[in-house]
């Protein structure tokens, strides 16, 4: 439990701390523009919301925030224009109009949900500075939240690959060396399960990581800029690991069986060749990598 919890904070420290930045430069920059007598607590709450950790996007996240705040006010704005008081009924029809609206420009939770919480805090709260207000920070918020997640703390793609490639090379090496001491009956079949399980975790966290990072290079600034290198090293880091697994798996599955082949020793031989390229990519090296796919496919 205590490896769950620290794998989970491990995950998350960066995009909390990214949240909790901004929501701290949201706040002073409210009070900079307002002055003493505005609390800018929606500026704070929309950084927060737009860079909580666990979000596909938090560019995304921010800009839909924007949107539903600004159609939101408009709607209710509108609505206190054209009739009076808040009777439920009205404030549920208007809140069905302004999440319609919110959403026909682009579907993301965020959006419809900033669109109908503004429409009710119009609606309630009445006309005045208090809409203003909170379109202000709104884009405060969102602002930040934007620069945040473009350009100050993006992660590092290549870092990224990196760290997680280095797990993965870890449990292959650990999986080779247990299918070959299970060979010479040094350890038992439990051993080498232990190791084959371990090598799945690994490659799919791999998996998973590969996928957020193909969303930075897509989704930031910083990403955009190496898109091309990004999108090369993922494909390399998956072929690498699908390599591996397919090599080990076979000579696991076949010891565990008690029915090894005769290749088994040509598998091992051709995942520590895999090895040694995947090691060579994670110092940031491809040349050895694209030598083993050429031999590979030959």
């Amino acid at each position: 439990m205590l490896d769950g919890l620290t794998s989970k904070w491990s995950r998350a420290f960066r995009e909390a701390l990214e949240s909790a930045l901004a929501a701290g430069i949201a706040w002073w920059i409210g009070l900079l523009v307002f002055g003493p007598d505005h609390t800018p607590l929606f500026a704070a709450i929309a950084a927060i919301v737009s860079l909580a950790p666990g979000l596909p996007s938090h560019s995304r996240q921010a800009l839909g925030l924007v949107v539903g705040v600004l159609v939101g006010i408009v709607v209710g704005e509108i609505a206190l224009a054209s009739f009076a008081g808040t009777h439920p009924a009205l404030l549920a029809a208007v809140v069905f109009v302004s999440i319609m609206l919110a959403i026909s420009i682009q579907v993301q939770p965020i959006i419809g949900i900033q669109a109908g919480v503004s429409t009710v805090i119009v609606l309630v709260e009445g006309q005045g500075q208090n809409s203003y207000a909170r379109i202000i920070d709104a884009l405060i918020g969102g602002g930040v939240a934007l620069t945040f997640s473009q350009v100050l703390l993006t992660p590092d793609p290549f870092a990224i690959m990196r760290r997680q490639g280095a797990k993965l090379l870890h449990a292959a090496t650990a999986l080779r060396d247990a299918l070959d001491k299970c060979r010479k009956g040094e350890i038992e079949a439990k051993d080498v399960r232990s190791a084959v399980r371990d090598l799945d975790t690994a490659t799919a966290e791999l998996e998973e990581q590969l996928d957020y990072v193909k969303r930075v290079g897509k989704r930031t600034l910083r990403g955009y800029m190496h898109k091309a290198r990004i999108e090369r090293r993922v494909d390399q880091w998956r072929d690498c690991a699908e390599r591996l697994r397919l090599a080990l798996s076979d000579v696991a599955h076949g010891q565990l069986a008690s029915e090894g082949a005769a290749d088994d020793e040509t598998k091992l031989e051709e995942a520590a060749q895999w090895l040694d390229a995947g090691r060579a990519l994670s110092k940031g090296s491809d040349d050895q990598f694209r030598s083993q796919q050429e031999k590979a496919k030959t």
